[in-house]
């Protein structure tokens, strides 16, 4: 596997799979819910109108695709961790795909975005 199909796989598992799970876990009324997090979650979410949901979920996928970044940044070797000594990298079937991963992801995200926005308009 080469860094761009890691990195697409990233896309699609990290933040289309897991916002897609979100979204149906928003759907959900707060009388559902055990945790007391997503208790009190759903009943923000239902008390936002249509714009304040669209934002909030706007907001739940940057920090997917901010936390991923910063992640394949670590395992690039450009942003370091305090405490953590040594080289970090990221080593699959044996060969290392590290050392531009997080601009890729970064470079595909914003593709991925423009894409959808054009969908959206077209809808």
């Amino acid at each position: 596997m080469n860094a761009e199909r890691f990195v697409q796989a990233l896309q699609d598992a990290v933040v289309r799979d897991n916002l897609a799970v979100y979204a149906d876990l928003f759907r959900m009324t707060p009388d559902q819910a055990v945790d007391p997090h997503w208790v009190r979650a759903l009943s923000l979410f239902q008390n936002l109108d249509d714009d304040g949901k669209a934002t909030l979920m706007d907001i739940v996928c940057q920090v997917m695709v901010e936390t991923t970044a910063n992640l394949l940044g670590i395992a690039d070797g450009c942003c370091p961790v305090a405490g953590v000594k040594g080289s970090v990298g990221l080593v699959v079937d044996g060969r290392s795909i590290g050392g531009d991963l997080q601009e890729l992801f970064l470079e595909l995200n914003e593709l991925n975005e423009a894409a959808d926005e054009g969908m959206r308009r077209l809808a």
